[in-house]
């Protein structure tokens, strides 16, 4: 399975000081390998704030760089048609359930709760594009993969919360 876009949707507590203005990061994480650190920030807006829900979309190559799992890369200079793999996404060769992992890491002393994250994927698959002709070609829809509900404090202040909380796919 390929993993060619995330979007998770992030809810903040609805409680005095659940937001912050630190940034907060989400790991991708496939048997204990981090696959990429995705910001969950807006540049221009306080997002993490207090009651807020902000969806994150991480899409293409930019932020979804490939990381094979079990399909091995071609040698350089190497090429085939269809190529074995698309040009990014993240590959999960066992399925997301027991390997995907996310990790929220808080930068900084001022605690956020967490309230709900949900995360959803488009997969990248081979498609025929002809009669004769096959493509990878990424999902026009987003599949709903989980949701982790419980509350949980993030500050690097040991005494406010941890400073990474994993969220698990099982």
């Amino acid at each position: 399975m390929w993993i060619g876009s995330i979007r998770l949707i992030v809810h903040t507590k609805n409680a005095a000081n659940a937001g912050t203005d630190n940034v907060v990061l989400a790991h991708v994480i496939r048997d204990s390998v981090t696959l990429v650190s995705l910001r969950l920030d807006y540049p221009n807006e306080n997002d993490l704030e207090r009651n807020a829900i902000r969806n994150y979309d991480y899409m293409g190559p930019t932020r979804l760089p490939r990381r094979n799992d079990q399909t091995p890369e071609l040698p350089s200079g190497v090429g085939q048609s269809p190529m074995p793999y698309p040009g990014y996404g993240l590959e999960f060769s066992n399925g997301l359930p027991k390997h995907l992992k996310l990790q929220l890491e808080i930068l900084g002393d001022d605690m956020w709760i967490k309230d709900n994250v949900d995360l959803y994927v488009r997969q990248i698959r081979q498609k025929a594009t002809s009669f004769d002709t096959l493509a990878w070609v990424e999902d026009n829809e987003w599949t709903y993969v989980a949701t982790w509900a419980q509350d949980f404090a993030l500050s690097t202040d040991s005494s406010e919360g941890v400073s990474k909380l994993n969220l698990n796919l099982t």
